[in-house]
């Protein structure tokens, strides 16, 4: 009784909590639902998700390859602090993602839908700032899609290729198998040719046959809440009707004749009572006479398995496409027949294409790049190349035919070989791709101006320099490891340096040119050992072992003109040109000033005013001269010294009391360019008279002349 009680209970309790496990929701999330608005529908992970690959995935529909969907998140009970939508390559995010009350929302736009595979969102998803999770959106999208036949003849003829365009709605997604299928009374293919979708079929039984094709997709549709991926079959019936020529077959589609076309190839031919033995039939491809010869055939003999072994020497080529063949005796046609006749494979031109670039006929290649390869010549579509010693990635075109063949090889960075040879089916094709090493122009990141007690990266000047210090040398420091810098290969560096030194008021001092200095990258590049070294420059550069005059024997404000160059030839007519000048800065001058001071006005200590309203003094003064803040070698108005007066020099008269000579603390004001030899400043000052023992001030205009 206590048992039949217990299970009650357990039943009981099982029934009310059920709706708490029934909740459906997304794995590991804070949702409660997802909703995605597509073209004019709602789709609902609580009502559309589907059971697919271990795992639950909204499902939805769509029309176009790039859909553009709204999703909105519903929150379960608090909204998150924050909700990020980790970019993909299958969607792009085309609307911000705004959080609300009750749900958040964003918008995307699809890439691809047909192609993609396990589509879906990724969010980061933050609740506080102890707690962040990623939470996975798993989608599925699948599409109706439609194919249909629409024969313009249902008369067709045994051994006759007949070729049909099918009407699809999405040829992407179609799952194409470019093979025959055999043993059939209807033989058929599907291909593809650009954005057509195209049915061969090739009767081989006579009467009404109905061809029947199985459609397989690669995005299934929802046909009674079922996914499908199958298209209904093609279905179509056929009167196949025998021609007025027997169709006979050969067991090859295809035959290559050798470099001597006179040269017989073994075939085997369908048997035929009218076909005779040992004997030579034309092949030519029209029925009337007169055609053009295209091979001969010679019967050999008669095999067990219904065919003849017949010699085929061709003389012409020719293709499926082009027509059929006819079988002659003489220029009576006894049967008709096809096969491809193709030259041997043959690579005449190859052509180069890197990223973001157009097509280039060459066979260059660099270490360590991925680059398309085209190859154009004849038979290139029965070829199977291969790239040894690179290697040979998916190239997804639709060019590949008898005379294109694309390739995309990424060249290893280490490779020591200075040819890839390409081979085709394991034998040499006589081609190859040349391996050569970078040569490109880099930025002058490599190149650093040592100054002694600063460096500066030559890539990092921009403005002129303004050197404050004696410049005892000017190196060009080389930092050969920044040339190949990981696996972003240069080579080595071709360049030119110019140099023009200047003094002060632009008169030129010195030339010097350094020419087709090659600077090459050290032990740090990966492909430091293939570089020819035998011409690099091994030390960095003294400037002042070059010139004549020494960078510290320059005056202030001297200048030193550096202009950087590559050498163009050396790279096809790129490069780079950086021009630096360099100021030898100072903020002061020290000079000997001579000058006539006139009608000064003297206060002598103990005077109550000024007197010696006199001739012109003669002062020798020691002068500081300070350079304008920002301006080149421009002086301040005004200067400041310490020397020699003698006041009223030039009055000899015997009753002159004011002769006198001082030491003197003065400055003065030049109203017009301190640079002129002769000026007429304004001074004043104070200094100590020596004849009369006294202090004194003074202060008045006067003559100056500059040695």
């Amino acid at each position: 009784m206590m048992k039949k009680l217990l299970s009650a209970s357990l039943l009981i309790v099982c029934i009310a909590c059920q709706p708490l496990f029934a909740q459906n929701v997304f794995p590991g999330s804070y949702f409660k639902d997802a909703r995605l608005l597509v073209d004019t529908m709602e789709y609902s992970y609580q009502r559309d998700a589907i059971f697919r690959q271990g795992k639950e995935q909204l499902a939805f529909a769509y029309n176009d390859e790039e859909e553009v969907a709204e999703v909105y998140l519903t929150f379960d009970e608090q909204a998150p602090k924050a909700i990020r939508l980790i970019p993909s390559g299958d969607f792009f995010q085309i609307d911000s993602l705004l959080i609300f009350e009750k749900y958040a929302r964003f918008k995307v736009k699809f890439n691809g839908l047909t192609n993609s595979e396990f589509v879906k969102f990724t969010l980061d998803v933050t609740m506080d700032s102890t707690n962040s999770e990623l939470v996975e959106l798993p989608l599925f999208p699948y599409t109706q899609t439609y194919v249909e036949l629409y024969p313009s003849n249902e008369e067709v003829f045994i051994g006759e290729e007949k070729v049909f365009e099918l009407t699809t709605n999405n040829v992407d997604n179609i799952v194409i198998d470019n093979r025959w299928t055999e043993g059939l009374p209807i033989n058929y293919r599907i291909t593809r040719e650009g954005g057509n979708l195209l049915l061969h079929i090739l009767p081989n039984a006579l009467g009404e046959q109905i061809l029947n094709v199985p459609i397989r997709l690669k995005k299934p549709y929802m046909r009674n809440g079922d996914l499908h991926y199958e298209l209904r079959p093609i279905q179509y019936q056929f009167s196949i009707k025998s021609g007025r020529l027997v169709f006979l077959q050969f067991d090859q589609q295809e035959v290559t004749p050798g470099e001597d076309k006179t040269e017989p190839i073994e075939v085997q031919l369908d048997n035929n009572r009218f076909l005779r033995l040992n004997k030579t039939y034309r092949i030519e491809n029209q029925e009337e006479s007169g055609g053009p010869l295209i091979a001969e055939l010679y019967t050999k003999a008669r095999l067990n398995n219904d065919k003849i072994l017949c010699l085929l020497r061709p003389y012409a080529f020719h293709r499926k496409s082009e027509g059929y063949l006819y079988i002659k005796d003489g220029d009576v046609p006894r049967f008709v027949t096809n096969v491809d006749i193709t030259p041997k494979t043959r690579i005449q031109s190859i052509y180069i294409q890197r990223d973001g670039k157009d097509w280039k006929k060459t066979n260059a290649v660099h270490p360590g790049e991925t680059v398309n390869i085209r190859l154009e010549g004849e038979g290139l579509h029965k070829a199977n190349f291969s790239f040894p010693g690179a290697s040979n990635l998916e190239y997804d075109s639709l060019i590949k035919n008898e005379h294109i063949s694309l390739f995309r090889i990424k060249v290893p960075l280490s490779i020591n070989a200075n040819n890839i040879e390409i081979f085709n089916h394991n034998e040499s094709t006589g081609q190859s791709l040349r391996v050569v090493e970078y040569q490109k122009p880099r930025e002058f990141d490599f190149i650093k101006l040592d100054f002694g007690d600063r460096t500066m990266r030559l890539s990092d000047v921009d403005k002129p320099i303004y050197y404050e210090h004696t410049l005892t040398d000017l190196v060009f420091d080389f930092d050969r490891s920044q040339i190949d810098a990981g696996s972003d290969l240069y080579g080595p560096q071709y360049i030119t340096i110019k140099v023009k030194i200047s003094n002060k008021k632009g008169n030129l001092i010195e030339l010097y040119q350094f020419d087709q200095l090659v600077i090459c990258p050290n032990e740090a590049s990966p492909r430091f050992v293939n570089y020819d070294t035998k011409n690099c420059l091994p030390d960095d550069i003294n400037l002042n072992n070059y010139i004549s005059k020494k960078t510290s024997e320059l005056d202030e404000w001297s200048r030193i003109e550096l202009e950087i160059s590559h050498l163009k030839d050396k790279y096809g007519g790129e490069g780079r040109t950086k021009k630096v000048r360099i100021h030898l800065k100072r903020e002061y001058n020290f000079d000997i000033d001579v000058s006539f001071p006139a009608g000064l006005l003297i206060l002598k200590h103990g005077t109550e005013k000024f007197a010696n309203f006199g001739g012109p003094s003669f002062a020798m003064i020691a002068q500081m001269s300070f350079y304008q803040p920002g301006k080149i070698a421009k002086y301040q108005p005004w200067k400041v010294g310490a020397g020699f007066i003698a006041i009223d020099a030039f009055n000899f008269s015997d009753n002159n009391n004011s002769r006198d000579v001082g030491l003197v603390v003065i400055g003065s004001l030049y109203p017009t360019s301190s640079d002129n030899r002769l000026t007429f400043p304004l001074y004043a000052g104070f200094g100590y008279l020596m004849s009369s023992q006294k202090p004194f001030f003074l202060v008045g205009p006067g003559i100056r002349v500059r040695l």
